[in-house]
């Protein structure tokens, strides 16, 4: 198999055994190169993870979307309404539902509390897989585990619905109070729902807040997710007179952040692939300065000025390869680590997982890869174009 020229030599000079110095600076090169492609996979696999665990927790309690009027005020309980939505391409399924603030008091503590009735559809559909005790019945309702624990409630323990727009009197509105009493407990892994929501049946909401036969929106389960915005497009053309909103779009500063987390943990780990790529310029330099006679020899020999800059890049490519494909080596490993055990703890009351997420994305990876490659060839530039246009008839004389 016939051998480019410039490839020959610039794995002679690579690996020669008496460049020791030059060796040991490329070796620095590599280790660089492999600590900024590791880094920044591992980076990117980890943010991925996050985003991905979040995602998923914010689709396992809330709907694809929800329909609510303009003005944020209750809407009637319009069965035909519900079932036009229904019918529209992409929806799965509708569920009226009415939701408010209040403050839920147990015997000894109380909090304050997001309340939601909802239909036993609903409930079969969305809430049924995280029920870890108890059920969902008729004036009760179902809590999250860590606020049963910060109330010191149990399964049947009675408790205060303590509504402050309640009833009016001579002197103004005052709170009304409805009692009730605790019939499950669900633990969906997502903070916000589990620390401060609760469940009831959708007429036991309704009488709480004298408002019989009002909803405040109609939450919509949509086949794919993701297509919730296409969905709401539909939605928004048979109902004008409605607010629709998304999933995507409640949460859109938390994905913002998310975001934006992502881009500036990639610019500061490509600085750190930068600073590595100058050991290559530095390695390549010293190389072209030991090896001017070499070249002075291989220029009047016939070798033109493309084939010696050739020379001086392959040789930088080659060293930065070495260090790229460990790195994605190392990176993918590491990440497969931190993926399947629990080196760094995590508070189990926030992010209910035993192990960091972690997802590798291909395409992450192999964004890594053409950058470090662009920046290691952008950094043999300089010390090839250096060598190419060495004085030839200086170095003989010599």
């Amino acid at each position: 198999m016939h051998i480019p020229f410039e490839f020959s030599v610039a794995v002679r000079y690579l690996f020669k055994k008496k460049e020791r110095f030059i060796s040991i600076s490329a070796l620095l090169a590599v280790i660089g190169i492999t600590i900024g492609t590791s880094a920044l996979i591992l980076a990117t696999s980890l943010t991925n993870g996050f985003d991905g665990a979040i995602r998923s927790k914010i689709l396992g309690i809330e709907t694809s979307a929800q329909i609510t009027k303009k003005n944020g005020g209750l809407m009637m309980e319009n069965k035909v309404i519900i079932k036009k939505v229904r019918a529209t391409k992409g929806v799965k399924a509708a569920f009226p539902s009415l939701r408010s603030e209040a403050i839920l008091s147990s015997s000894s503590k109380f909090g304050t509390v997001i309340f939601q009735g909802v239909t036993n559809n609903f409930i079969a559909a969305r809430l049924k897989k995280y029920i870890q005790a108890g059920s969902f019945s008729n004036d009760a309702i179902l809590i999250g585990k860590p606020l049963l624990k910060s109330l010191k409630l149990h399964i049947g323990d009675p408790v205060k619905l303590i509504i402050p727009f309640g009833d009016i009197s001579p002197f103004g509105l005052i709170p009304k109070t409805v009692s009730l009493k605790v019939s499950g407990v669900f633990q969906t892994g997502f903070y916000q729902y589990d620390h401060a929501f609760i469940f009831m049946p959708l007429l036991t909401a309704q009488k709480s807040l004298g408002t019989l036969n009002m909803i405040s929106g109609i939450d919509i389960a949509t086949y794919n997710p993701y297509d919730a915005p296409i969905v709401a497009k539909r939605l928004s053309k048979q109902f004008q007179q409605f607010h629709i909103s998304t999933w995507i779009s409640q949460n859109a500063n938390l994905f913002y952040a998310m975001r934006l987390q992502k881009v500036i943990i990639f610019i500061v780990l490509f600085l750190i692939l930068v600073v590595s790529s100058f050991a290559i310029s530095a390695s390549l330099i010293m190389l072209v300065n030991e090896k001017k006679a070499d070249i002075a020899i291989l220029r009047s020999m016939g070798a033109k000025k493309a084939q010696i800059r050739s020379i001086f890049i392959i040789e930088g490519l080659t060293v930065a390869s070495a260090g790229i494909i460990t790195g994605v080596i190392t990176g993918t490993l590491l990440s497969f680590l931190m993926g399947h055990y629990q080196f760094i703890k995590l508070p189990k009351d926030i992010f209910y997982l035993n192990t960091i997420p972690v997802s590798v994305s291909p395409f992450d990876v192999a964004l890594t890869v053409l950058i470090a490659l662009i920046i290691s060839f952008f950094s043999t530039l300089y010390p090839a174009s250096k060598a190419a246009a060495e004085d030839i008839t200086k170095q003989i004389r010599q």
